[in-house]
This record gives C-alpha cells, sequence and structure tokens, in this order.
C-alpha cells in the first residue's frame, strides 16, 4: 500500500544557511553543529504544546523571531469522530515519575549483573499503576534469562517502594503492602485471607456470608475491609500528574479517493518569519558589539527554523514508515495493526533507533478511526497456530468483543474466551486474557452478570 507523505521540509535552508554564515575556526564550526545536532534532537523530542512554548519563549528573547498564527484555537474537526475524541490528556510533567523512583532505588542495591539488568528492563515495562505487564515465563522468554534469575529480579522490584508494584493482580498487589505492614504488627491472618480469596465477595458486600465463611462477626469483617481500604491498589499512580494537559495531534491520515494521504496538522504551530527591520539594521554599518549581538540572533532564529522543518521531515518519513506497515489499519481501524518493533522502523529508514523513539514519543495522530499517539502501533505479538503473529492490540480488540457479544445471562469467563480465541487458531492463555481485560478496564464475567 503507498502511503503519501505530503512534504514541508525546505532542504535548501540548511544550504542556505551554510552559504550565509561565514566561515570561522574550526573549533567554532564543531560547537556550532554540536549545538544544532542538540537542538535539533530536543525539538524532535518536544511534544506540539512543549515545542510551541518553546517557540513562544524564543520569539520573546529572539527579535529576530516574528510569529504568525494561523489559528489562535486549534480545530475541532476529527473524521470519523467527535470532538472529545481527539482532545486527550497526557502526562507531560517533568517531575519524578515511577521509574526514575524505582531505578534510583536498585542502583544502590548490589545485585547481580544479570539480575539488575533484568530489573531495570521490568521496571521500564510497569504499566501506570505499577502492574507487571508480562509473567515470569513470558519475560523469561523475551529476556532469554532463567525462571530464577527472573524471579530474583520481580522479587527486588516487589520490596522496592512504593509497596505494591510489580505485582499481577489486585490481590498480589494489597498482599505486597499488607506483608511490609505486618513487620511491625501482629499478623492478621482475616485480613490477609479476605485479600488473597475474597475481595471479589467484599466488592459484592456478602459481609454476613464472609462472617459465616471465617466463623466470626460481621463487625471484624467490617473492620478487616477497612484496614484493606486504606491499602493503595495502584501504587505506581502516585506518580501520575494529577492535573493533565490537552496535547494536539502533530498528524493527520486521511482517505483521498482511495488512497491514504499523510500531511502535518496546519495550525498547531506559529510560523516563524524574520524580522525584516532587524534584517536590514545588520546589513548596515553598526558597531562590532551591535553587530555581533545581531549576528547571533540572526542564527539562532535559522537554526531554530531549520530545526523545526528536520522535526517535519523526519515526523513525515517516519509515520509514512509506520502506515506502509500498517496499510490494514488504514482500511479496517485498530483490530487489523499488525505486530510492529522500532528496531522494523529504525532499519527501513536507515537511522538509529532511538531516534525512532524520540520522533513518536508524546506525538499523535489524528485518523479516520480516532486520534492515536504513535507509539500505539508498537506491539507486542502473540503466535497464531499456522506459525504467523498477531498483535497485542489485536486480541485486546477480540477480547473486548467476545465480551461486547456475549449473552447478559451467561458472560464469557476468562477461560472460555481463552478457549474460544483457541480454537480460532490464537495461542493465548487465561491469564494473559484476564491481564488484557484488566488493562481495557472491562469487568469479570462474575461483575458483568451481577451488573
Amino acid at each position: 500500500m503507498n502511503i503519501m507523505a505530503v512534504s514541508v521540509y525546505n532542504k535548501n535552508s540548511e544550504e542556505g544557511m551554510d552559504m550565509e554564515i561565514s566561515q570561522t575556526a574550526l573549533q567554532e564550526q564543531k560547537l556550532l553543529l554540536t549545538s544544532q545536532m542538540r537542538q535539533s534532537m530536543e525539538i524532535l523530542h518536544m511534544s506540539s504544546l512543549d515545542l510551541n512554548e518553546f517557540i513562544q519563549q524564543q520569539s520573546l528573547d529572539n527579535p529576530f523571531i516574528e510569529l504568525q498564527h494561523a489559528n489562535d484555537i486549534p480545530s475541532t474537526r476529527h473524521a470519523g469522530g467527535s470532538e472529545q475524541d481527539w482532545w486527550l490528556n497526557a502526562d507531560l510533567s517533568s517531575e519524578a515519575t515511577l521509574e526514575s523512583v524505582l531505578l534510583e532505588q536498585v542502583t544502590y542495591m548490589k545485585l547481580s549483573p544479570d539480575v539488575l539488568i533484568l530489573c531495570k528492563w521490568i521496571i521500564g515495562n510497569l504499566d501506570e499503576k505499577g502492574y507487571l505487564l508480562h509473567s515470569i515465563d513470558e519475560i523469561s522468554a523475551l529476556k532469554g534469562a532463567s525462571l530464577r534469575q527472573v524471579s530474583e529480579a520481580v522479587s527486588v522490584i516487589q520490596g522496592l517502594e512504593p509497596y505494591g508494584v510489580g505485582a499481577s493482580t489486585l490481590a498480589e498487589c494489597l498482599l505486597l503492602q499488607l506483608q511490609h505492614q505486618e513487620q511491625e504488627q501482629e499478623d492478621d491472618q482475616l485480613v490477609m485471607s479476605l485479600v488473597r480469596d475474597d475481595l471479589l465477595s467484599i466488592a459484592e458486600g456478602r459481609l454476613r456470608q464472609l462472617a459465616e465463611k471465617y466463623g466470626t462477626e460481621v463487625a471484624n469483617i467490617k473492620a478487616a475491609i477497612v484496614k484493606i481500604s486504606s491499602l493503595n491498589p495502584k501504587p505506581g499512580a502516585l506518580y501520575v500528574r494529577e492535573k493533565p494537559q490537552y496535547i494536539l495531534p502533530d498528524l493527520q491520515l486521511i482517505e483521498v479517493a482511495g488512497k491514504y494521504e499523510l500531511s502535518l496538522e496546519s495550525g498547531g504551530l506559529p510560523a516563524i518569519t524574520i524580522n525584516d527591520s532587524y534584517m536590514s539594521l545588520m546589513e548596515q554599518k553598526a558597531s562590532k558589539d551591535v553587530h555581533r549581538y545581531l549576528k547571533k540572533n540572526w542564527q539562532a532564529a535559522k537554526e531554530l527554523m531549520d530545526s523545526i522543518e528536520r522535526r517535519k521531515a523526519t515526523l513525515l518519513k517516519t509515520a509514512g514508515a509506520i502506515f506502509e506497515l500498517q496499510a490494514e489499519f488504514c482500511k479496517k481501524g485498530s483490530s487489523s495493526i499488525r505486530p510492529m518493533s522500532m528496531k522494523q522502523i529504525a532499519e527501513t529508514l536507515q537511522v538509529h533507533e532511538s531516534t525512532i523513539s524520540r520522533t513518536v514519543n508524546h506525538k499523535y495522530i489524528r485518523t479516520p478511526w480516532g486520534l492515536f499517539e504513535l507509539k500505539h502501533f508498537f506491539s507486542s505479538s502473540i503466535k497464531h497456530a499456522d506459525g504467523t503473529t498477531v498483535s497485542a492490540i489485536y486480541i485486546k480488540e477480540r477480547v473486548r468483543e467476545c465480551i461486547l457479544t456475549e449473552e447478559e445471562a451467561s458472560p464469557l469467563s476468562d477461560q472460555q474466551i481463552a478457549l474460544q480465541l483457541n480454537s480460532e487458531g490464537i495461542l493465548i492463555s487465561r491469564r494473559t486474557v484476564t491481564k488484557y481485560r484488566e488493562q481495557m478496564n472491562l469487568q469479570s464475567s462474575t461483575r458483568r452478570k451481577n451488573k
């Protein structure tokens, strides 16, 4: 499938800048190039909002920079969806993250190199609640490590603060917190047992049945529930910014006459122009200090414009490579996203994988199927019986479809969903179905039946 990209990069901008800037000492040239490269990398990594703020600040500091705003308010037009589909929340905080807090702790622990590497990988793959996204078996297969090493790494992470991180289930998360508390308190077996075996009954308010099961008073069950309620079911969320900021799409994918075209969103960023008055002043005979000041700012303005053009070109090239591989998504939506890695895209574009990571970070594309972060299209895979692979995103959509089409009177259990997918040739376990269902915030079959 041919994905057309509307190019906006002016290749002559770099050549013109090279010609216009007078030759300086070799050392100065190297410093200038290093500065340009650093700025280009920083700008590539920025979200649209961050870049907008950066441009605004530069315009205040640099007299050569003039801004032209195409739209003061971004368009809310959205093909195939409502306005609410693409005003998404994102954590743009530069404050401590769960990953940074955990990494800081393991850095000072005496761990073997292999276990330390596993710890760092697992920490980087926890979800925003602090839960494990993969089973020990899956991590072992993915990283080529022994089950013993993986178990040791998971155990290390589960001993870090905030307590409860590294769990696979809600019950395990709460038990980890209780185990820490019990180091200094009397064991409360009732609380531990309720968390381990009866969270569903607690959620459904079956207090009298629980009292009978444990041979105690309802008041004791209530007291235990109060203690359970004091625990944090999402320990990783402590590091999620409470006040979200809005983001804007950087790209759009539209269908034109049966073909799909990529283009940059217009109006998201102000256009930069050079102030003619200061250009004239620089060309006139001025004192050495004034001329040096003007030339420095003129060069900074040109470098900023060039870095932004590079960002645009890289975004278009990267998105073009992504949607060449994700052609079925263009036609059918999320259920057709295929497994894809950043390494694949990097090899296609012949760039370093870190460049792809910077490019897709906090970049969003508006499509006929809704707004998506570019990172959304990079997913792990699950084997099909015929030897091919399907993406985890596709599997999640199938799990959702199974639940949406089930009979209300007899909702499907996770085991039944796994068996149904197995019959389609998708090799998935019940535990993975449970994990994906919880990630999509879908209730268990028991909860769905009692709604």
